[in-house]
């Protein structure tokens, strides 16, 4: 039986490859800092570039320039924030919304196609591995 830490290393590896493949059918200019930050955008409402900064664990300048990335792509708009007129907060578009939708929907494609090619024993087994795994992230 594997141990831990070498079974936390294969599920990282099996996390980067998934991502990876993911990625290779990337029809936008997008990033992925851009994607993830643009979904908790969407997930969680407007916030500022700090608050996007800390939840993103990145730097606020990082934040910054990505956020200034999805604005020039029309994907978010920052307006004055009402009760503190030095800061401004950020929201996703419309157009935001929809390029996250499209992506999501690409990407889903891609992982359903794979998924097709496994037995129905296997596609099962991988339900029960999601379920399993899933409390992993609920920290």
């Amino acid at each position: 039986m594997e141990s831990h830490a070498e079974l936390a290393g294969d599920l990282l590896a099996l996390y980067g490859r998934i991502r990876r493949t993911l990625l290779t059918g990337k029809a936008d200019q997008v990033t992925a800092s851009q994607t993830a930050a643009l979904g908790r955008l969407l997930r969680h409402g407007e916030s500022t570039v700090a608050d996007l900064a800390r939840a993103e664990g990145v730097r606020p300048q990082s934040m910054g320039a990505t956020v200034q990335a999805l604005v020039d792509l029309g994907l978010v708009e920052r307006r004055p924030d009402p009760v503190d007129g030095r800061r401004a907060l950020v929201r996703a578009t419309d157009a935001g919304s929809r390029a996250r939708e499209d992506s999501w929907t690409t990407r889903t494609q891609v992982l359903a196609d794979r998924l097709a090619g496994l037995s129905e024993t296997d596609r099962q087994t991988v339900a029960q591995a999601v379920a399993i795994l899933t409390p992993l992230t609920d920290a």
